[in-house]
């Protein structure tokens, strides 16, 4: 299944609203990815968003509803990266957020 093309353009104007500057995208894990120098930190995914936590937080976004921990292919889950699901996103104040949660966790 292809990325979420309307989530990755909502991706990319929410952050641009942010001010944020110098954001690159290009595919990753199957969806497209948005990143800082060679850091990615938010992923445009099937149906929802997979982001970077910052280690801090990582256990208080995996209590939120729609979040679950990134496993990719089943196995052991990707320490502090967690998969949103796209109804926990569909309001730009909830994307913004995620956003940049994931900018944090990289700089």
């Amino acid at each position: 299944m292809p990325y979420d093309l309307g989530l990755a353009a909502r991706m990319a104007d929410t952050l641009a609203s942010l001010g944020e500057r110098g954001i690159r995208q290009k595919n990753v894990f199957g969806g497209r990815g948005f990143l800082v120098g060679k850091s990615t930190f938010a992923i445009a995914w099937e149906d929802g968003l997979i982001v970077k936590c910052p280690r801090g937080e990582y256990e208080t976004a995996l209590a939120e509803p729609g979040v679950t921990p990134f496993a990719p292919d089943d196995e052991k889950p990707m320490s502090t990266w967690v998969v949103v699901a796209s109804d926990a996103v569909a309001d730009d104040p909830e994307l913004a957020a995620w956003l940049r949660r994931g900018l944090r966790a990289v700089r």
